[in-house]
């Protein structure tokens, strides 16, 4: 489970909670923008550079003028859900999907039929399903989103669900099995600053024995993955924009390698300045670490150990199918 932090919970000093969600590893930081701009102006992401991790905004407006997509384009935003019952002409997805560059979707109410979705499936790589009022932290869960989640995830398994409101670590767990790739948190995390990091640890997993490391891992359509033939410097801008620290390197679903931090250094040291002329077969690592998908978390460890391996990121592959990865860094 992905988890993204809202940073208007806190109510006061956003860039500094910003900071503190950043430690706690958390995967994305999730901002609510009203036309009115309660809180925040589209303008005032430009501040949120890449040393954060991926913005994912969340817009309630009537109408969203190319300009603001414009600036969207221009920050670190991942993620792009339009509040559905908000805009006056619901067309205006079909032209903010086009001119948005990152991961564009529509954010409906519980009121919302969930027909909408069939009219505009084709525009939109997410759902975001706003489980309480939109823009009120610390509202209740509205339990009828759990059979809607569920009957859009059966009716398009490849689109991407998220959940905003009311979320919390017994939810989270739900919300898992219902098929949600990410949740937003906001008074759930916020409450205990001190605890705050095992708050996001808890939404992320409930209990970590013997878990499967297909239940937690990165799904593949979130990883950073190139072809072989990518150039070197397309291997670094995925990795600037994922922030993962490695690059997949895949033909088809079968993955070939895996770039990191560490394989681009020791490509320089041996190409110099021709490494820019290179692709990712010529940089990449052909016999990563991998881990089986029947495995589970500890047995990553327990191989780790005996190796005496530092890594942070391990691909899980199913005879050679590349399903996913497990990100080490958020200390399991």
């Amino acid at each position: 489970m992905r988890v993204s932090g809202s940073i208007l919970a806190v109510k006061a000093d956003y860039f500094g909670y910003a900071e503190i969600l950043k430690f706690a590893k958390i995967d994305c930081l999730h901002i609510d923008i009203f036309q009115e701009e309660k809180d925040f102006a589209v303008a005032d992401i430009l501040r949120f550079d890449d040393s954060y991790p991926p913005l994912d905004v969340h817009l309630i407006f009537e109408s969203v003028p190319n300009e603001y997509i414009d600036i969207l384009n221009q920050a670190n935003v991942r993620y792009l859900n339009v509040q559905f019952e908000n805009l006056k002409n619901k067309d205006d997805i079909l032209r903010i999907a086009e001119r948005f560059k990152g991961d564009f979707g529509i954010a409906v109410t519980s009121r919302t039929s969930l027909d909408v979705i069939d009219k505009y499936i084709d525009h939109i790589s997410q759902v975001l399903f706003m489980c309480s009022e939109p823009g009120i932290s610390g509202a209740k869960f509205d339990d009828s989103n759990f059979a809607r989640i569920e009957l859009i995830h059966d009716k398009y398994p490849s689109l991407s669900l998220f959940a905003d409101g009311g979320i919390n670590n017994i939810i989270s767990k739900k919300m898992e099995k219902l098929g949600v790739e990410m949740v937003v948190s906001g008074s759930y995390l916020c409450k205990d600053m001190e605890q705050l990091g095992m708050n996001a640890y808890s939404l992320k997993y409930m209990n970590e024995q013997g878990v499967n490391v297909t239940r937690i891992m990165i799904k593949v359509n979130f990883l950073p993955i190139v072809t072989g033939q990518a150039s070197f410097m397309e291997v670094i801008n995925t990795m600037n924009h994922y922030r993962l620290g490695v690059v997949m390197v895949a033909e088809g679903e079968t993955l070939q390698g895996i770039i990191s931090d560490g394989d681009i250094r020791r490509g320089y040291i041996q190409f110099s300045q021709s490494i820019f002329e290179k692709n990712a077969k010529d940089i990449m690592n052909a016999s990563p670490f991998t881990v089986d998908s029947n495995k589970n978390i500890e047995d990553i460890y327990a191989a780790l150990l005996i190796m005496r391996k530092g890594i942070d990121v391990v691909p899980v592959v199913e005879n050679g199918k590349l399903l996913g990865a497990i990100d080490l860094r958020i200390g399991i």
